[in-house]
C-alpha cells in the first residue's frame, strides 16, 4: 500500500499532506511545510479518511507562518 500525497494552500503556505492506512484502524498522516514535517498516527480510524479530514487534523498543529 503506497502513501497518498497531495498539496493544498493554507495560511501556512503550500502544505504537502500524506495519508496511509497501516493496519486495521490505524493510519499515518503527515503534513510538510517550509518549517518542517509533522506526522500523526491516528488510531481507531473506522473508514478511510478523506483529504478534508486529514487536513483538519493539522489545522491546530501546523506552525503559523510569520509575515514580516
Amino acid at each position: 500500500m503506497s502513501f497518498e500525497y497531495w498539496y493544498a494552500t493554507s495560511p501556512q503556505g503550500v502544505v504537502r499532506y500524506g495519508y496511509k492506512e497501516l493496519s486495521d484502524g490505524v493510519a499515518a498522516v503527515s503534513a510538510t511545510t517550509e518549517g518542517g514535517t509533522t506526522m500523526i498516527l491516528q488510531r481507531n480510524v473506522r473508514t478511510p479518511l478523506t483529504r478534508d479530514q486529514v487536513e483538519s487534523l493539522f489545522e491546530s498543529h501546523l506552525p503559523q507562518r510569520q509575515l514580516s
